[in-house]
C-alpha cells in the first residue's frame, strides 16, 4: 500500500529540487551592479585606484576619467567644440577604462553616453579626490562636477573626497559601504551624495553625519596684483579658512572629524523666486 504513496512523493520531491536548482541558477546568473567611476585628478591617481578596487569587490566597474589633473573644473565643458582625444588605459579592477582629454564633467558624459550601452549604470561615483570638497567649495570641485553631470542625466551619483590624500583606503572603504547601501535601498536620481572624509584620530568608529551643504572651507579675501609699466603683470589670491558659520552644516560636522554626506541637487532653481517674480506685472 506504500508504493503508490512513494511514487507520488518522489516526483514532487524531484520537482521541488529542480525548482530550487533553477532558482539558485537564476540568483547565480544575476548580473552584478554596474558602476561608472570618474574623477577630476586623472585616471592614474591613487584615489581612483583605491575606489575602483573597493567597488569591484561587488560590482562591475567601468572607468572614464580625465587624462590629467582637472581640479577646480566644476561642471565646465570643452566638448561643445572641436574633437578631443580618448584612449584605452588599464585600471586594476575595472572591466574597461578610458582616459579622456576633456573636463571631469565631459569624462562622465563620455562614460554614460558611450560606455553605458543598453544596460547603462546603476550608480556613478566620482573620486576619490585628493583634498576635501566640503561646504561651498563643492561649487568649484571637478569631482562634484563630474557627479553632477551624471545626476543631470538622471543617474544617482556620489562624489567622494578625503583630507588625507596619502591614504585613500578609509575613504574607499566608506564609499564602497555607502554605494552598497544606495544600491540596496535606492538612491534618488538627479542627486549627488557629496561625501567628505576628514582625518580622524578618535578611538571609536568615525562618526557619519548627513547635513546640508554650508560654510566656506576656503574663502577668497583679497588680491595681490603686480603690474609692469605696460599694464600687464600677475596676480595672486589670498585665502583664509573661516570655518563653519552656519550651525548644522556639513562643514561644521566635518571640522569635528565626522564623515559628512551632503545630498545636492542638479537643479539649482530658486523656486520661491519663480513664484514671486511670476506674480509681477510684466
Amino acid at each position: 500500500m506504500q508504493l503508490p504513496r512513494i511514487s507520488v512523493l518522489l516526483p514532487l520531491a524531484l520537482a521541488g529540487s529542480a525548482v530550487f536548482a533553477a532558482s539558485r541558477d537564476v540568483q547565480e546568473e544575476a548580473p552584478r551592479p554596474r558602476i561608472l567611476v570618474t574623477n577630476d585628478d586623472g585616471f592614474d591617481t591613487p584615489g581612483l585606484a583605491a575606489l575602483t578596487a573597493a567597488l569591484s569587490e561587488f560590482a562591475e566597474v567601468v572607468v572614464s576619467a580625465p587624462d590629467g589633473n582637472r581640479s577646480g573644473a566644476s561642471l565646465s565643458t570643452v566638448v561643445l567644440r572641436d574633437e578631443h582625444g580618448v584612449r584605452r588605459v588599464e585600471v586594476e579592477g575595472a572591466s574597461e577604462a578610458w582616459a579622456v582629454d576633456a573636463t571631469p564633467a565631459d569624462a562622465a558624459a563620455f562614460g554614460v553616453l558611450h560606455l553605458g550601452g543598453e544596460r547603462g549604470f546603476d550608480l556613478v561615483v566620482s573620486g576619490i579626490n585628493a583634498g576635501p570638497n566640503v561646504g561651498s567649495l563643492s561649487h568649484y570641485s571637478g569631482t562634484v562636477g563630474a557627479a553632477m553631470d551624471a545626476a543631470g542625466r538622471g543617474y544617482t551619483a556620489m562624489a567622494v573626497s578625503q583630507a588625507d590624500y596619502r591614504n585613500p583606503a578609509p575613504a574607499a572603504e566608506f564609499a564602497a559601504t555607502f554605494a552598497r547601501r544606495l544600491l540596496d535601498e535606492g538612491g534618488e536620481p538627479g542627486v549627488v551624495y557629496n561625501v567628505n572624509v576628514p582625518r580622524y584620530a578618535g578611538d571609536a568608529p568615525q562618526p557619519v553625519v548627513v547635513a546640508p551643504m554650508g560654510g566656506h572651507f576656503i574663502e577668497l579675501v583679497s588680491v595681490d596684483v603686480d603690474l609692469g609699466e605696460d599694464g600687464s603683470g600677475q596676480f595672486a589670491m589670498n585665502i583664509k579658512y573661516p570655518g563653519a558659520e552656519q550651525p548644522g552644516c556639513d562643514l561644521e560636522a566635518y571640522n569635528t572629524g565626522a564623515i559628512t554626506i551632503a545630498p545636492l541637487r542638479y537643479d539649482w532653481t530658486a523656486r520661491s523666486e519663480v513664484e514671486r517674480l511670476g506674480s509681477w506685472d510684466w
